[in-house]
């Protein structure tokens, strides 16, 4: 699974929040500050089976999160959770395609926070 999230900020604050405890042992973390090895590392976990990733949102486009676990693509794929409302149509639609690489099965959902969405006029 990806979550993606709006900047390092918002990240760092669902993952230091007590509604991720139990989930931090299994998770990877990839922000800007990540080596290119490091990126390689958790690009590679996170294409696994019963993995988790956070992310900001700068890896919804161009980082090819390419499926080769044929488990996980047998069980519905990587599945892709974008967590902030994208001003632009072309970011989600590139967030979106974190899933489903090159033919394969994945999935998508958009969670968002009311608050967030106030601060464009929408409730």
């Amino acid at each position: 699974m990806l979550v993606f999230f709006e900047s390092e900020t918002s990240l760092m604050d669902f993952y230091k929040s007590s509604n991720f405890v139990g989930y931090k042992d299994n998770c990877k973390i990839m922000t800007e500050i990540v080596t290119n090895n490091e990126k390689e590392n958790i690009v590679s976990y996170a294409t696994k089976q019963g993995s988790l990733t956070l992310l900001t949102r700068s890896f919804g486009r161009g980082t090819d999160f390419v499926l080769h676990d044929e488990v996980l693509n047998a069980n519905g794929g990587i599945h892709v959770i974008q967590t902030f409302f994208s001003e632009e149509e072309s970011e989600e639609v590139q967030i979106k395609g974190r899933a489903a690489r090159q033919g394969g099965n994945g999935s998508f959902s958009l969670v968002l926070n009311l608050k967030h969405l106030e601060q464009f006029g929408l409730t």
